[in-house]
């Protein structure tokens, strides 16, 4: 019992003496992100991917989705709802693919993105840009696209990507 005492006493004091790491960054701390700001070649050939994978979803190309994308990721979407409630779901791309981009399913899609940021740092890579989705046709949904590219064997593959979707077009400003 007294070592149990002893332990508990032990484990909260260091917890009063530690500190956050959240709160006291080192004082010669560099505030600008880690990574650069793609330019050039590495702009080119990441936005390069973006791209493939923006007509692999306008097809619904999946030699196009193998190319590009490491398999077994899963996906991050966050919906808007028309009342500004909020859902996360985590999904199975390659189940996702499977089955939104048969060529039997009928519907069309088009997304397009723009104004992309892009920061690197060596072998990695994100790219956040807005975008807009339109279904069979008519505008379904926008929000921001999120990537996380990876540079392996001198090319850029996708290894994460997730986005919002927002449908609560009084929040849009069009």
């Amino acid at each position: 019992m007294k070592r149990l005492i002893l332990v508990v006493l032990l484990i909260k004091s260091s917890l009063l003496l530690s500190q956050s790491l959240s709160i006291n960054s080192p004082e010669n701390y560099f505030k600008e992100p880690f990574g650069e700001f793609a330019s050039g070649n590495d702009e080119k050939e990441i936005l390069k991917i973006v791209d493939r994978f923006m007509l692999a979803v306008n097809t619904k190309d999946k030699e196009i989705f193998n190319e590009i994308l490491y398999k077994g990721i899963n996906r991050i979407v966050t919906n808007i709802e028309n009342d500004n409630s909020v859902i996360t779901s985590v999904i199975d791309n390659d189940q996702s693919i499977a089955m939104r981009m048969n060529p039997n399913n009928k519907e069309q899609f088009r997304e397009r993105y723009w104004d992309a940021k892009i920061i690197t740092d060596g072998n990695i890579a994100t790219v956040w840009a807005p975008y807009d989705f339109y279904l069979n046709g008519a505008f379904s949904h926008c929000g921001v696209d999120l990537f996380y590219l990876v540079k392996e064997n001198m090319s850029w593959r996708i290894a994460h990507f997730g986005y919002t979707r927002n449908k609560n077009l009084s929040l849009i400003h069009i």
